[in-house]
């Protein structure tokens, strides 16, 4: 058995465990950084959210484009501000609030419905996106966005019709508003989100 040496006495001397008092002061820093980080990750997390649903709203108005183009039957696009959804009808989709509509709820997707807002933030303007399109006003609290078989998005008297659809978080009005635009002639879809930096929506 090895001896235990004067030197080892005095190593094992110096290596005691913290004290109550040390303890206590190294618990109650971190809880300080955990609460003053707290915010900045729970804020992190919405913004990350809300990239999502710019996402997905621009990937279902171009799902909807390609589908109408596909099945060669008109099919919609339409926003419900009521209840923060997104279908897609038409085709094979069924008619409206058919089963086999496809459905996106924003609330479902870590979002609360009181977070998202329709339309512009007062300091952004109302000037149009760079492509010529402007905001497309909830019509009985909804926008629809109808492709037909070629691509394009018509009016009642068949004419090409620009549609524009924003939105933004109410809590984080400067980080959040997007676009996402139609040009009716082609039907071509662009995503566009705002710009501290320039104060406008850039592509």
């Amino acid at each position: 058995m090895q001896k235990i040496t004067s030197y080892n006495k005095k190593l094992f001397k110096g290596q005691n465990g913290f004290s109550l008092p040390e303890l206590i002061i190294v618990v109650l820093i971190i809880a300080i950084i955990s609460v003053l980080a707290l915010p900045q990750i729970i804020a992190s997390r919405r913004l990350f959210r809300f990239a999502g649903m710019q996402r997905e709203v621009v990937s279902l108005v171009r799902e909807a484009r390609q589908e109408a183009m596909s099945q060669r039957k008109p099919i919609t696009f339409v926003y419900i501000d009521g209840k923060k959804e997104v279908r897609i009808f038409g085709g094979t989709y069924g008619n409206f609030d058919d089963a086999k509509n496809k459905v996106f709820k924003f609330d479902n997707n870590g979002l609360l419905s009181d977070d998202i807002t329709y339309g512009r933030p007062g300091f952004t303007g109302s000037a149009a996106l760079s492509d010529g399109t402007s905001l497309t006003n909830l019509g009985s609290g909804r926008v629809e966005i109808t492709f037909q078989a070629d691509g394009s998005v018509v009016d009642s008297s068949n004419n090409p019709e620009d549609r524009a659809i924003f939105f933004y978080h109410q809590q984080y009005k400067r980080d959040t508003p997007f676009a996402v635009s139609v040009l009716g002639a082609g039907g071509r879809v662009k995503l566009w989100r705002y710009n501290r930096g320039v104060n406008t929506y850039v592509e």
